[in-house]
């Protein structure tokens, strides 16, 4: 029975498609550590990620794979004081970053714009969604398998520096937001949990976080000139 390790939870796991140990390999974990939980899909998990994506005639393998993130999420929520959180987010010089917005926003490209410009300096940690978790009272993010379609993901975390809402524009501008405005940015960006204490630790959690790390919402558009813009801002003018 394979044993994972994502998010720094050691679990082992049962799998009836073969999609998802491949998805997972690099997160494969062979050490000392006595897994602290096992996830089991069933036939009725993959049937409600089905109700879940809409009813959307995805593969049930695809759902499987979705299904064990979701009860990882939960156990990650509840047990390790972590979130999974639509974003893309990168390391540059050893500090996170991280591009969240609805899909099809561009957080991606702006990724990719760092990538160019700042060349091995960046790290990919996930480009679709990591987890975050609060470790000793600072807030990191980690890589998962669940990498999106450019399937980006590194098996790694990093503290996170920043958090920035990409906005689609014309013209290039940067500002720092409110812990209450992005608020419910970051919410509507989460896994979120239906029962009330899981979504009263949900909403403690990022409370904390929006205190502790930088805020900014950038309008850009597609040119190296947002990406100067926005690394120059976010890290506090480090050269590129």
């Amino acid at each position: 029975m394979p044993v994972y390790r994502i998010a720094d939870v050691v679990f082992s796991a049962e799998h009836i498609y073969g999609y998802t140990p491949k998805l997972c390999e690099k997160y494969r974990y062979s050490g000392d550590v006595t897994p602290e939980l096992h996830l089991k899909i069933t036939p009725a998990d993959i049937a409600a990620e089905r109700e879940n994506e809409g009813g959307e005639k995805f593969p049930d393998a695809y759902l499987e794979s979705l299904a064990l993130f979701r009860k990882l999420g939960d156990y990650i929520l509840n047990h390790s004081d972590g979130m999974i959180f639509h974003a893309s987010a990168v390391a540059v010089d050893g500090d996170a970053y991280l591009f969240t917005a609805p899909s099809g926003t561009g957080k991606s490209t702006h990724a990719r714009l760092w990538k160019e410009m700042l060349g091995d300096r960046l790290v990919y940690i996930n480009d679709d969604k990591p987890v975050i978790r609060r470790v000793n009272g600072d807030f990191y993010v980690y890589g998962t398998p669940w990498n999106g379609k450019h399937r980006l993901d590194t098996d790694a975390k990093a503290k996170i520096k920043a958090i920035c809402k990409i906005n689609q524009a014309k013209e290039n501008a940067i500002r720092e937001m409110s812990p209450a405005e992005m608020l419910m940015v970051v919410l509507n960006q989460t896994v979120r949990p239906t029962e009330t204490e899981p979504l009263d630790k949900l909403l403690g959690l990022l409370d904390d976080m929006l205190k502790k790390v930088g805020l900014y919402s950038l309008d850009c558009n597609i040119s190296r000139e947002a990406a100067e813009l926005s690394f120059g801002k976010m890290s506090g003018n480090r050269q590129v």
